[in-house]
């Protein structure tokens, strides 16, 4: 998909909310978009999947402009999958396998095939003991399990997800990553928007920096996060983990077992970070 000086501006607003936007999202990859409140991430993706219609530019998907006819959209919208940050606003079946169904019936699909296709996403989405369960009775996390799967049951090319891990325990993250992680192997494209620093530096490919509706930097998270000064001039700063990186450049123990390259993901060991804690503790 790409974006070419695209710019839409909200009614009765006079500051554009993208205001000439040009970037480009490839196949296959892990994309991040980060960015301060109002910098245009959520316009971004009611954009590009249809739901706003910008006022000046250009909007390709697989290379052709985007078409806003009824048919069209319902097209593009099967291929562009939106999540959004509330799962509240698009989970409207009363039960979860009803839930799950609902896309597909409107898809006009045969019932063999919307049953297969609803159990194999209870399955895939660790929902199979709740399909009977009232959407309204289940937690936040199986909400947004939910809402992720009523997407992916449509099969689109890009998938993009609005703040997936806000109110999520660690726990949930950890099994939200291992979920899109299945997803892009079978070769979904997935961007994703979001305030958490940490989880998008280990998890993405590649990020876009917004701000007043700009792209104002692009890269890996390495080169994106090693302009300290500009990040947090933007309102950013950087990742905790990077941070913690800092610190352990300035340890001997970190020093002689391997190099440190601000531009280079670091993993560390537990038993490597158990001693460097200790270290830090013993100093203190």
């Amino acid at each position: 998909m790409e974006f070419e000086q695209v710019e839409y501006t909200y009614p009765c607003c006079h500051k554009p909310a993208l205001n000439s936007l040009t970037l480009q999202i490839g196949e296959f990859q892990r994309y991040g978009i980060i960015g301060r409140n109002g910098c245009g991430k959520t316009t971004l993706f009611r954009l590009a999947n249809g739901l706003y219609r910008p006022q000046r530019g250009i909007i390709r998907w697989q290379g052709m402009p985007l078409s806003y006819h009824n048919r069209a959209l319902n097209q593009l919208r099967q291929q562009v999958g939106l999540v959004f940050q509330d799962p509240e606003q698009q989970l409207v079946g009363a039960t979860v396998e009803e839930d799950l169904s609902y896309g597909l019936c409107n898809l006009g699909l045969p019932k063999g095939e919307i049953a297969h296709r609803v159990q194999q996403a209870l399955l895939d989405f660790d929902l199979t003991d709740l399909g009977d369960t009232p959407v309204n009775y289940l937690s936040l996390g199986q909400k947004k399990r939910l809402s992720l799967a009523d997407v992916m049951i449509l099969q689109p090319k890009l998938l993009l997800l609005d703040e997936p891990t806000a109110y999520l325990d660690p726990y949930q993250t950890r099994h939200l990553v291992v979920t899109l992680e299945q997803i892009r192997a079978k070769g979904t494209t997935i961007l994703i928007a979001t305030h958490d620093l940490d989880f998008v530096y280990a998890w993405a490919d590649w990020l876009f920096v917004l701000e007043g509706g700009q792209l104002r930097l692009e890269g890996s998270p390495e080169s994106v996060f090693s302009q300290r000064k500009l990040m947090e001039a933007l309102g950013l700063g950087i990742p905790l983990s990077l941070d913690l990186l800092t610190a352990f450049s300035e340890e001997s123990f970190f020093s002689q077992s391997r190099q440190v390259n601000s531009e280079e993901k670091i993993t560390l060991t537990g038993e490597e970070f158990r001693q460097w804690i200790l270290r830090r503790w013993q100093k203190n």
